[in-house]
């Protein structure tokens, strides 16, 4: 919310920003939403913790909507 930023300059953005990309979850975590989703932890799998929890909502949604 704007209200809340404390910087809104570019570069602040984009420092938030690249912390968000730059996040990975701990291996437990990645673990259990690929083993959710039925996918392998191979090199194939997302590290990034913005796709796996993609992932995870997707996951969420499916089972509470299908289930």
């Amino acid at each position: 919310m704007k209200a809340n930023a404390k910087s809104l300059t570019p570069q602040a953005i984009e420092k938030h920003n690249a912390a968000v990309r730059g996040y990975n979850h701990d291996d437990e975590t990645r673990q259990e939403i690929l083993g959710n989703c039925r996918m392998a932890d191979d090199s194939s799998a997302p590290r990034d913790a913005v796709n796996l929890n993609n992932l995870d909502d997707w996951y969420e949604f499916h089972k509470a909507v299908l289930q």
